[in-house]
């Protein structure tokens, strides 16, 4: 079990916006302290209903020991946007439908994938890291288990296509983008 994720947020105030307006979390704690190697920073925490989960504000390192140019915010690291991202348990059909109306009404459009043994939704955060609400439709069985042994194992290509996902667009997105080329 993990205490919580930190990413780092080019934009706190829109970061901000969006973890407590189109995620639904509550603003608990922010720790402002000096870094060991000159400047300072926040540490911005979140509860999620389910663990917590942080954003950086790099601020007071910029100009000190980062230029602000040089690094991106979220999770980024030259691979595709899907492949690192954070999932937060939605509980149930409920949830998941409920996160999905939240993220339409803040001008996110939503990815919707059912897996073979969750079913998620996803959208991106400001600064591009994928975001995704889930729940188990099904337990993981001892079965489970040794396929996962025996696929670990197996390093020939997938023959399996992807999943296929549905489409939820925002009526809200383009006055989302507006808002935020203004701020």
């Amino acid at each position: 079990m993990f205490h919580h994720v930190a990413i780092a947020a080019k934009n706190v105030k829109r970061s901000h916006r969006f973890y407590t307006e189109a995620m639904g979390f509550t603003l608990k704690k922010v720790v402002k302290r000096q870094t060991p190697v000159g400047g300072w920073t926040k540490h911005i925490f979140y509860d999620t209903g389910n663990g917590l989960f942080a954003i950086w504000d790099l601020t007071g390192i910029q100009g000190v020991v980062i230029e602000e140019g040089d690094w991106q915010g979220g999770i980024g690291n030259g691979l595709p946007y899907w492949v690192n991202h954070v999932a937060f348990d939605c509980h149930d059909i409920g949830g998941l439908e409920a996160c999905k109306q939240r993220w339409l009404d803040h001008g996110y459009h939503v990815s919707e994938v059912k897996h073979e043994f969750i079913h998620s939704i996803y959208t991106r955060d400001p600064d591009g890291t994928l975001v995704e609400f889930t729940y188990d439709t099904q337990p993981l069985t001892e079965a489970d288990e040794r396929e996962a042994a025996e696929l670990l194992a197996d390093d020939t290509p997938a023959q399996v296509p992807d999943y296929e996902g549905v489409g939820h667009h925002s009526p809200h997105y383009q006055a989302r983008k507006e808002r935020e080329a203004r701020e």
